[in-house]
């Protein structure tokens, strides 16, 4: 089984001086798959990990089989755009690569030597927990984050919103970079309404903040100035991989970009779909 606290949420605590909610830009690796990896883990996290008794059921109306499917995360994920064909009908690719396979994630040290592929099934009632929902406009994505606070009760994130492949929904027009600085303002401001709700529902239990995390290609994250997402409270990571490589293993790195220090976190890319990271 994986660590209950993810690479993401573990590095990001290492490098605050305070303790501080997970607000991310994951800037994407070239196919994404280790951004896209890292992000699910942290989802997958979320989703397992216990919730107090006031929030363990919302009304979903499965709790009394022993699957609650309330939902916890929310994960959008952009279906990809071709940029290129400016003035024509965008080509939205609807197939099974819409969305890179996960690599498995665990801490090193955890994993047992004599685990097999069955200990890699993730549990089936926190997958319940994810909302996956694929989207194909910037409209979509404003018009989810706008009404999630107010979706039914069991349907509203309240432990995290994670937005995949925002910067392929993004032109590289002034235009566009407008659009995405008003996306992430919104998002940020859809986690602090949903923080109120997590205490409203909570009462008196101190609960941590919700998880925000977007990831960006390269390109459209060059052309956001640093004020937006300095301004807006959002730590920008990068995933790195290197070119060098041992017949089982990738070295790739996790870069906290705007830290005064640039920290980074070595984590290891195996042949067999797994990524091993520590901290």
């Amino acid at each position: 089984m994986p660590s209950s606290v993810s690479f993401l949420q573990a590095a990001s605590a290492k490098i605050s001086a305070i303790p501080a909610p997970l607000q991310l830009l994951l800037v994407e690796d070239e196919n994404k798959t280790l951004s896209y990896s890292l992000a699910m883990d942290a989802a997958y996290s979320l989703a397992s990990s216990p919730s107090p008794p006031s929030m363990q059921c919302r009304g979903c109306g499965f709790s009394e089989h022993s699957c609650c499917r309330c939902c916890k995360v929310a994960m959008l994920v952009a279906r990809w755009n071709d940029q290129n064909n400016q003035g024509q009908q965008q080509n939205i690719r609807k197939n099974e690569t819409d969305m890179p396979f996960p690599l498995w994630c665990y801490q090193e040290g955890t994993k047992n030597s004599n685990d097999d592929e069955s200990s890699r099934e993730r549990d089936q009632s926190a997958l319940n927990q994810i909302q996956i929902k694929y989207v194909n406009s910037i409209e979509d994505v404003i018009r989810y984050l706008t009404y999630s606070p107010s979706l039914p009760q069991h349907l509203v994130p309240l432990e995290g919103i994670f937005l995949l492949g925002l910067g392929d929904l993004i032109s590289l027009e002034s235009a566009g970079i407008m659009e995405l600085t008003n996306i992430l303002s919104i998002l940020s401001d859809t986690g602090f309404v949903l923080d109120k709700l997590r205490s409203d529902i909570g009462s008196s239990i101190s609960l941590p903040s919700t998880t925000l995390v977007a990831t960006l290609n390269q390109q459209i994250y060059s052309s956001l100035p640093q004020t937006v997402y300095k301004r807006l409270g959002y730590t920008v990571a990068s995933t790195v991989q290197s070119n060098s490589s041992n017949s089982n293993a990738t070295t790739c790195e996790l870069v906290f970009e705007d830290s005064s220090s640039r920290n980074s976190f070595t984590f290891t890319k195996n042949d067999d779909d797994e990524i091993v990271w520590s901290v």
